[in-house]
């Protein structure tokens, strides 16, 4: 790896985002199979709704608490043995959960041991490090891949768990999906660049980079959190996990209005073959009209698709929800990290990274374990899904309002590191 900085362009840039997308696809499609386990557990322990809504939400949180620090360890060490440590902790942890039978059993493997892993090993922190490696101008569209990779991921293993739940029930599968992840995400883990590779890899860059800084390019991350547009980041991707981790309930949602458990299935498959197109066409069209532009129609495509959910009570708002979701559900990470990258530099994207996701994850939680509460308490999902309408058109509005021609370097930079308005 003598000469990984300078053929980085066209060999281990490659070799890092193909590992990054092997992590994806394993890790966050384990965590979307939530959904098709909530009531085959429930049922069996005899748990309500909140119970397991409120541990999902631990997991949440712990993980987006524990962001900040995640990123910057892997700024100052490296993504290497992050990544590597993590994947076992989770791969460990997913295996343990075949084995629940009290509640606080699942707080402790699920969000506290998952959660942790999570932390470590997160879509945020791959990303950034696909942002680090790859030039402005293929940034967001690389960073697309990496979550073309995490749709492909949701689903394959929501298919595979549906069916090896009816086959082996929910302990067993989850008992299977813990080693697959263990056996294919450690060897990945392994091909990230180390703490000397990365401390080359940064100082190469530094040295060959003929843009112009940033007016908001910081050197230390607490200095952005003097300025606007990361809060407005921040707001909308607090958002952005409201509404996304309501996903979990998305088949309970179907399943209680009568479409049957297969067809919840399908609807969510497809949105997340729709998701596989969606982040690329986000990843190329925000290289071209601009990530704040980007964030605001994908939040406010989502708004659209959760009021054809509550408002048109037919099977086939299933999958005008899935159609129309699926379009915007993945498309706001690469914006975030690239415009993240563009304004504040991308010495430190490791860590502001990790605080967007923290962002992120508070919403998840919050949302999941409301929407859990709001169920035991109404027996229904709409005030829930209402409130995610309306927030996110506050965050679509929001977004549309980052000044991103004032701070971006892709607006400072010389003509051949920009790539359109």
């Amino acid at each position: 790896m003598t000469s990984t900085q300078q053929e980085a362009p066209q060999t281990y840039r490659w070799l890092i985002l193909a590992a990054a997308c092997t992590i994806g696809f394993m890790l966050v499609g384990a965590r979307e199979t939530l959904g098709n386990f909530l009531k085959p557990i429930t049922s069996e322990l005899h748990w309500d709704r909140e119970t397991i809504s409120l541990i999902a939400a631990i997991n949440l949180w712990l993980s987006g608490l524990l962001q900040p620090f995640t990123g910057n360890i892997m700024d100052r060490f490296g993504p290497k043995w992050l990544f590597a440590s993590s994947v076992t902790l989770y791969g460990v942890g997913v295996l343990l959960v075949g084995f629940t039978q009290t509640p606080w059993y699942l707080v402790l493997v699920y969000g506290v041991l998952v959660g942790s892993a999570t932390a470590g090993s997160s879509i945020s922190l791959s990303n950034a490090l696909v942002a680090q490696w790859f030039p402005a101008q293929r940034r967001a569209f690389a960073i697309s891949i990496n979550n073309v990779f995490v749709a492909l991921g949701r689903l394959a293993l929501l298919y595979l768990s549906y069916y090896a739940m009816t086959l082996y029930g929910w302990r067993w599968s989850h008992i299977y999906l813990g080693v697959a992840i263990l056996l294919v995400t450690i060897p990945a883990a392994l091909l990230f660049p180390g703490r000397r590779s990365t401390e080359r890899h940064q100082a190469q860059a530094a040295r060959q980079r003929n843009t112009v800084s940033g007016p908001l390019e910081v050197a230390r991350w607490s200095e952005s959190l003097r300025s606007w547009p990361l809060w407005q980041l921040m707001g909308g991707y607090f958002v952005c996990g409201m509404t996304v981790n309501l996903s979990m309930h998305f088949i309970a949602f179907a399943t209680d209005r009568g479409y049957q458990h297969s067809d919840a299935v399908l609807a969510q498959g497809t949105m997340s073959i729709v998701t596989f197109c969606g982040s690329l066409l986000a990843g190329m069209v925000s290289d071209r009209i601009g990530r704040k532009n980007v964030l605001g129609l994908a939040y406010a495509f989502r708004a659209v698709a959760f009021a054809t959910l509550l408002l048109w009570n037919h099977w086939l708002a299933l999958y005008v929800f899935a159609v129309i979701g699926g379009l915007s559900w993945l498309a706001a990470p690469p914006s975030v990290i690239a415009l993240t990258g563009e304004i504040y530099g991308m010495r430190t994207l490791g860590t502001l990274g990790g605080i967007s996701l923290l962002a992120h994850q508070i919403g998840g939680g919050l949302s999941v374990w409301f929407a859990g509460r709001l169920y035991d308490l109404t027996g229904g999902y709409d005030f829930s899904f209402t409130l995610a309408t309306l927030a996110l058109i506050g965050a679509s509005l929001v977004s549309f309002s980052i000044a991103e021609r004032r701070y971006s370097t892709r607006y400072l930079a010389p003509a051949s590191a920009a790539t359109g308005n």
